[in-house]
C-alpha cells in the first residue's frame, strides 16, 4: 500500500510538489533545528578525533565546502551547519582509512563511487551522530576536482537510485593549490593555501557574506554535470 502510494506521488507532481512543501515547512524544519543544536554541541570534540584519525593515517586532508567556509568567515562553525566536510586525494584512498576511522569510533554510513571509485569517490561517517563526508579530490593540471550527488527533478533520492541504478554526478573544479594550518577552534587544521580563491570558485566573489538561500546546484559557477556517469550508492549498517 505503501509503496503504490510512493508511485502514485512520484506520478503526480502537483501533489508531490504540495507534500514537498509541508515536508520542508514542518517535519524537515524540525529535524534540520534538532540536528544542527547537537551539531553545535559536539562538532569541535567530533573534529580533534578527525585530526587524531589522519595524524595515523598520514595522508593530507583540510577542510572543504561549508567547514571551510566557517573556519574562514566565521572563525568557527557555520551556525545553521550540520555536518562537517573534509577534502583529500583520491589517490591516497585505500581500505586502510576505513580500518583507522572505525578504531576511533567513527561508523561508516556510506560511500558514493563513479567507476568503482577509480574515477570519483565521496564518502559519509558518523561520530556523536554528527555525519563527516569525505570528499575526494583529482588533480588535473592547474585544477583539482571533487564530486557531488543529487536525485532527478521530480524524482526522490532513493527512487532516482532505482530508476537509473545511482545518481546524478556533479562535478566541481576549484583552482590547486597546496595545504597550509590555520587556527581553528584553538587547534591548527588544515586548508588550501589559496581558501579565498578557493571559496570565490564556489560561493561567489561575495562568500563573506552569509546567504542562507544558498543552492550549490543553481548558484555555484564551478560545477557542471556528468551525463556519462553515474554514482553508485553503498551503505553500511
Amino acid at each position: 500500500m505503501i509503496e503504490k502510494l510512493k508511485s502514485l506521488i512520484e506520478k503526480n507532481k502537483y501533489i508531490a510538489n504540495i507534500i514537498r512543501y509541508v515536508y520542508r515547512t514542518t517535519i524537515l524544519k524540525y529535524q534540520h533545528h534538532k540536528q544542527n543544536k547537537l551539531f553545535l554541541q559536539n562538532a569541535s570534540s567530533v573534529m580533534f578525533q578527525i585530526d587524531n584519525v589522519f595524524e595515523e593515517l598520514k595522508i593530507d586532508y583540510w577542510l572543504e565546502y561549508g567547514t571551510l567556509l566557517g573556519a574562514i568567515r566565521e572563525k568557527g562553525f557555520i551556525s545553521h551547519d550540520l555536518d562537517i566536510d573534509l577534502g583529500l586525494y583520491l589517490n591516497d584512498y585505500s581500505e586502510h582509512i576505513q580500518v583507522v576511522f572505525n578504531k576511533y569510533g567513527f561508523k561508516k554510513r556510506n560511500k558514493i563511487s563513479i567507476d568503482n571509485g577509480q574515477y570519483g569517490l565521496e564518502e559519509s561517517y558518523i561520530y556523536k551522530d554528527i555525519v563527516i563526508d569525505l570528499f575526494y579530490f583529482t588533480r588535473k593540471d592547474s585544477q583539482y576536482y571533487s564530486h557531488g550527488f543529487k536525485n532527478e527533478d521530480g524524482k526522490s533520492w532513493s527512487r532516482t537510485i532505482q530508476d537509473n541504478g545511482g545518481l546524478i554526478v556533479r562535478e566541481i573544479y576549484f583552482p590547486h593549490g597546496k595545504i597550509k594550518k590555520i587556527n581553528f577552534l584553538g587547534k591548527e587544521f588544515p586548508v588550501p593555501v589559496n581558501s579565498e580563491e578557493h571559496l570565490k570558485a564556489f560561493y561567489g566573489d561575495n562568500y563573506l557574506i552569509p546567504n542562507s538561500s544558498w543552492d550549490p546546484y543553481t548558484m555555484a559557477k564551478n560545477i557542471k554535470t556528468l551525463n556519462n556517469k553515474i554514482g553508485v550508492v553503498k551503505y553500511y549498517d
